[in-house]
């Protein structure tokens, strides 16, 4: 499989795709930035010359993540992880059915297929892994120092958590992650999650401050794993 990076991948994004490539056809993946043709999306794939596209402009600016309660670098670092799992599992798809190569767009329940699996292998991954540091995720990782910087000036304690989690499992504060979920939306059941959180059965402690890790703070509302009560 040949890779173009025009702007400089993050490694581990990389080893990544090179793995999860070898069951299905693609033979080339293409990292850029802001690219013209993808209109914004994160991603593509074609399947008439079997390439990936991944744009990791659009992956530092989406920030639908951060909805969820989760810290800036984590956000990015699952946009790109996202993207590369949601392509290749398209590559899957148009192999098994060669004749949806001939639509516009795929139809959505593709596109759902895609995302659903895409996070179930985002989930698999943060169980094994850390977020890389900002040292280790090349062009993505400048980017995110410069714009931290910029951000320094309004929000310094942010800043500074930010950078002393990175290289952790540990990816949201564990109110703001409470308050964006269904399950746990309620005072009552925010209370409860912090409580668990004081006793060592889920997320971390960093002083006086509670955290989710990734595995938690991804899916709170249980759509992709089992509730830790189970």
């Amino acid at each position: 499989m040949e890779i173009i990076d025009n702007v400089g991948a993050p490694p581990e994004l990389v080893r990544i795709i090179h793995e999860e490539a070898k069951d299905c056809d693609v033979t080339q993946v293409i990292f850029g930035a802001f690219i013209p043709g993808l209109h914004g999306d994160k991603g593509a794939f074609n399947p008439v010359v079997g390439s990936i596209i991944i744009d990791l402009g659009a992956c530092i600016v989406d920030k639908a993540w951060m909805k969820k309660g989760i810290m800036f670098i984590p956000c990015v670092w699952f946009n790109l992880l996202m993207t590369a799992f949601h392509e290749l599992t398209h590559a899957v798809q148009l192999e098994a059915e060669p004749e949806l190569a001939g639509l516009d767009a795929l139809p959505q329940e593709y596109e759902d297929e895609a995302t659903e699996i895409a996070e179930r292998r985002l989930l698999d991954w943060v169980k094994e892994h850390p977020v890389p540091k900002l040292s280790e995720m090349g062009w993505v990782g400048e980017q995110l120092k410069r714009l931290l910087n910029r951000l320094y000036a309004e929000m310094p304690e942010a800043v500074i958590e930010e950078v002393d989690l990175q290289g952790t499992d540990i990816v949201a504060r564990a109110v703001d992650a409470a308050r964006a979920s269904k399950e746990y939306g309620t005072e009552e059941k925010t209370a409860l999650l912090l409580k668990q959180i004081d006793e060592g059965m889920v997320g971390a402690k960093v002083g006086d401050r509670k955290y989710l890790t990734a595995y938690e703070a991804i899916d709170l509302d249980y759509v992709q794993h089992k509730t830790w009560e189970d």
